[in-house]
């Protein structure tokens, strides 16, 4: 990693990539707290794409989504006024990390010059291009098991679902949700951390991306020390964090059937590689920024 290397400027945009169930939420909040909100930006991928199909002309649409799109059609009129509306009316709300009016692509060129600080959760990492600024990639990691069995847990919470693995976990206990996965969406249960870093299963071809890229990457159970790094090292400031959108209905222990747990070690023996070399590479880094302080 380029922890001690990289230099630090008003150039630098720390740019976070955002696998879900990694604490993700909890990084970007406590992090945008040290920059104003038009130096804060979110890029979501469109829930079209979120882990819908394996093929590469793979579509997913859900019944109501095409219902709205057949009333839309019928509305072009006043589509046309929101739109003009929208575009008049963003200059009079305070753009934030949440804000529907705040997009990467609407940005102008001076808007994203002010950007410090990139949350990206997608499914592939796709770093912005911002002329004459520094990326200083960074990410966490959570091992497969409980990665698993946390993404069943907010699935079957979710009160608006509509993806498929979605109703899936809403009709099916964790054993029959994860059958349900390999059958139907195998990227969520398959190295999604290898895939989304370098576009492979392939641990040694990741593993040097985190070498020659990534400014920090660390193991979730870490995460305090994750946040404190960076604040220290980037901000100079030493400060207690929160943890945002941790949820009391998933337990901690492994409630997967011991024939699924063998599975899912089995198809994801690179995400593992990964976790323990990061693991390693990090508390090196820990061990070592004592000195360096």
């Amino acid at each position: 990693m380029l922890f001690f290397d990289s230099y630090i400027d008003y150039n630098s945009v720390l740019f976070y990539i955002h696998i879900p169930k990694s604490g993700g939420t909890s990084v970007r909040q406590n992090l945008a707290q040290f920059f104003n909100d038009d130096q804060v930006i979110r890029l979501i991928e469109p829930s079209i794409n979120h882990y819908i199909g394996n093929k590469i002309n793979s579509s997913y649409e859900s019944e109501n989504e095409k219902k709205i799109n057949i009333w839309l059609k019928k509305k072009i009129p006043l589509i046309k006024k929101i739109i003009k509306f929208k575009n008049f009316s963003k200059n009079f709300f305070k753009k934030n990390d949440d804000s529907i009016f705040r997009n990467f692509d609407s940005l102008t060129t001076e808007e994203k010059q002010k950007l410090r600080l990139i949350s990206s959760n997608q499914e592939r990492m796709c770093a912005p291009n911002i002329l004459g600024k520094h990326i200083l990639k960074i990410t966490t990691i959570r091992d497969p098991i409980s990665r698993v069995q946390s993404y069943y847990f907010e699935a079957k919470r979710d009160d608006k679902a509509k993806k498929p693995y979605q109703i899936a976990a809403s009709k099916y206990d964790i054993n029959s949700f994860i059958k349900y996965l390999y059958d139907n969406e195998p990227l969520m249960v398959n190295n999604p951390y290898c895939v989304c870093l370098s576009g492979t299963k392939n641990f040694l071809i990741t593993k040097k991306i985190i070498d020659n890229e990534f400014f920090l990457a660390a193991p979730v159970e870490k995460l305090d020390e994750f946040l404190h790094l960076l604040s220290t090292k980037i901000f100079s400031i030493k400060k207690e964090f929160k943890k945002f959108r941790v949820s009391n209905n998933n337990p901690k222990k492994n409630i997967i059937s011991d024939e699924l747990t063998d599975r899912i070690l089995s198809t994801n023996k690179a995400d593992s590689c990964l976790k323990k070399y990061i693991e390693t590479e990090f508390e090196n880094i820990l061990n070592n920024y004592k000195d360096y302080l």
